[in-house]
C-alpha cells in the first residue's frame, strides 16, 4: 500500500524527529483515511519537503509522527504561471485543484471583459483562501511538494500594467485562435526559467485585451485543432509545457 500523503503546517527543525499534526488533519488521517498506528506517511509543507514518517499515535485531536527522512525537493523549472480569466459557477475550482496537480507554480486570476465573475473585495480575499487551501490539497493528492501560490483575483488591465518587462529566460504565451497564432509544438522552450500563460474566460479574451497582452510580450499559440473549454485549456497548457520542455532538454 502507498504511504499515505499528510499536509503539515510548517517545517520540522533540524534534526526534529516527531511532529504532531493539526487537528484537523489528524481527524482526516484518522477518521477519514483510517490511517492507524504504524502506518507509513509522506509528509509535505507546500515548500519542498518530502518527509518518509510513520504514525505514532491515531490520535484524532492531534496525531503524534515520527520523522524517519527529510529530503528537500528543489523547485521545478521551468515555474509555470496560469493567468486565468475566470469562468463562471465553480469552473474555477476544478480549474485551481487541477492546474496545481499538474505542477503550475502560481495561478491569477483575471476579471477580463467577458468575465461573468464579478469579485468585491472580500468576496476576492474569500476566494483567494479557499483556492489556497484547494491548492494544498492537490499537493496531498498528487504529490506535488510545492504548492502553487494564489494571488489575488484582479482586474485584467491592472494586472498587465503591473507586468515588469520580460526577464531573460522567461516565456509569455497565450493560449489563442487569432489567426496568427503558432503552433505551440513550435515554441522553443530552450533555457527558459519561467513560463506565464494566459487563458481567457468563457467567449475569450477581447481583442483589445488580446492586443494588450502581445504589447506585454505574450506570444499567441494555438494548442490543438478544437475549442477547449477553460479548465481544459489550462492543462493543455501545462502539459504542453512539460512535453516540451522536455523534448528541449531542460
Amino acid at each position: 500500500m502507498s504511504p499515505l500523503r499528510v499536509w503539515i503546517d510548517q517545517t520540522p527543525a533540524e534534526g526534529l524527529r516527531q511532529v504532531t499534526l493539526s487537528k484537523e488533519e489528524s481527524a482526516h488521517l484518522v477518521r477519514s483515511l483510517r490511517a492507524r498506528r504504524g502506518d507509513a506517511l509522506v509528509l509535505l509543507d507546500g515548500h519542498g519537503l518530502l518527509a518518509e514518517a510513520r504514525l505514532l499515535s491515531a490520535d484524532p485531536a492531534g496525531a503524534a509522527v515520527e520523522v524517519l527522512r527529510v529530503r528537500q525537493v528543489d523547485p521545478p523549472v521551468p515555474a509555470i504561471a496560469i493567468a486565468q480569466g475566470m469562468p463562471k459557477g465553480g469552473t474555477m475550482d476544478d480549474l485551481v485543484r487541477t492546474a496545481c496537480e499538474a505542477g503550475a507554480a502560481e495561478i491569477a486570476p483575471l476579471e477580463t471583459a467577458r468575465c461573468e465573475v464579478k469579485l468585491d473585495a472580500a468576496r476576492a480575499a474569500a476566494k483567494r483562501a479557499r483556492w489556497t487551501q484547494q491548492a494544498a490539497e492537490a499537493c496531498k493528492q498528487s504529490g506535488n511538494p510545492w504548492q502553487a501560490t494564489i494571488a489575488t483575483p484582479r482586474k485584467f488591465d491592472e494586472w498587465l500594467a503591473t507586468l515588469p518587462a520580460a526577464a531573460p529566460g522567461e516565456l509569455r504565451l497565450t493560449g489563442s485562435l487569432e489567426y496568427d497564432a503558432e503552433p505551440v509544438g513550435r515554441v522553443d522552450f530552450t533555457g527558459v526559467r519561467h513560463v506565464t500563460w494566459l487563458i481567457g474566460p468563457e467567449g475569450d479574451l477581447t481583442a483589445d485585451e488580446l492586443a494588450a497582452a502581445r504589447r506585454a510580450g505574450f506570444r499567441p499559440v494555438v494548442l490543438g485543432p478544437t475549442v477547449l473549454r477553460a479548465e481544459n485549456a489550462a492543462l493543455a497548457c501545462l502539459a504542453a509545457t512539460h512535453a516540451l520542455v522536455g523534448r528541449a532538454g531542460g
